[in-house]
């Protein structure tokens, strides 16, 4: 195969696993969401802030996202020293993401609306720092 048709075939295959990937975060991230979702709602009726609320249901998520999406989403064989720091690392950046964007939002928004906007947009920047910081790679930087 000539140099052109080779790296056509790389992108195609790239593109092809990154779908995967997406598709397998957004499964997880929506079924986690939609539990979470409703947990936001019920500390929302026991009287605790939006904002606080928003705060403990992203702490619980993060713990179930790291096991989901090592293991299926980007079914990582590397040792937890090694994806573990990067995975805080992204959500860190997504905790601070959740926070400013419900604030701004509940300016605009009632907090039941405001959060679903703030998961979806959490969301984008979760996946984009972890694949910035490739979480689930093996130590040489390629996929495994």
């Amino acid at each position: 195969m000539d140099d052109a048709l080779m790296k056509s075939k790389d992108i195609a295959e790239f593109a092809v696993e990154e779908l995967r990937k997406i598709s397998r975060f957004g499964a997880i991230g929506l079924g986690s969401n939609a539990l979470l979702y409703v947990a936001f709602l019920a500390l929302l009726h026991v009287g605790l802030s939006p904002v606080i609320s928003a705060g403990i249901c992203y702490i619980t998520g993060v713990a179930l996202s790291y096991v989901l999406n090592r293991g299926w989403t980007f079914r990582s064989s590397s040792a937890h020293r090694h994806d573990l720091p990067r995975f805080f690392l992204a959500y860190a950046v997504g905790f601070v993401s959740t926070l400013c964007t419900i604030t701004a939002l509940l300016y605009f928004l009632e907090p039941e609306l405001a959060q679903i906007l703030n998961i979806a947009i959490t969301a984008l920047v979760v996946y984009t720092s972890l694949r910035a910081l490739r979480f689930g790679t093996a130590k040489g930087g390629r996929d495994d």
